[in-house]
């Protein structure tokens, strides 16, 4: 099952959602993630706050799908978000209650449990194809979406991006 793409009004739902949350700031962030940088659970699952450096996400070899290193920009919201959850301390990022690294599998649960309780049809692949959606519906070259999301084909690319109104007015009418 392909996961939903989501407009921004459901994010802005399920990130108002995540603040009358326990742990508000952690599932905040995830959504953040998930929305604005398209990461996989695995990602999150395995980040570390030593990852970010200066305005760079590096994800390192071997911490991603098939272990390809990968470097996204963060932007301010990012790196202030990963500041109000971590402060000063240094290390995994997401863990669960127990204090203990969430593994792929808790947070793909976390965040389809999340969509569910503030009323969206979402799940943690939701943010990755939306923001794959979004970059090319504003006009950004697929190779570069293909980069961003650290695919090695082209075709599975093409599969996350959903075709949007204004994509098919674009196409007929330019």
């Amino acid at each position: 099952m392909r996961a939903t793409v989501l407009e921004q009004e459901q994010f802005d739902k399920v990130l108002s959602y995540t603040d009358t949350m326990n742990r508000a700031p952690m599932y905040r962030f995830m959504v953040t993630l998930s929305m604005k940088l398209g990461l996989r659970p695995i990602e999150l699952a395995n980040m570390e706050t030593s990852w970010f450096i200066g305005d760079e996400l590096q994800i390192p070899h071997g911490k991603s799908k098939r272990g390809k290193a990968r470097t996204l920009p963060v932007n301010d919201d990012i790196l202030t978000q990963l500041h109000n959850l971590m402060g000063r301390s240094k290390g995994r990022v997401f863990c669960n209650a127990r204090g203990d690294a969430f593994t792929a599998n808790g947070i793909s649960e976390a965040m389809r449990r999340l969509y569910r309780l503030a009323g969206v049809a979402g799940s943690c692949y939701s943010g990755r194809r939306t923001a794959a959606t979004n970059m090319v519906d504003r006009g950004v070259n697929i190779r570069i979406v293909q980069e961003f999301l650290g695919h090695a084909n082209l075709a599975t690319t093409a599969a996350y991006c959903a075709v949007t109104p204004k994509m098919l007015r674009n196409a007929v009418f330019s």
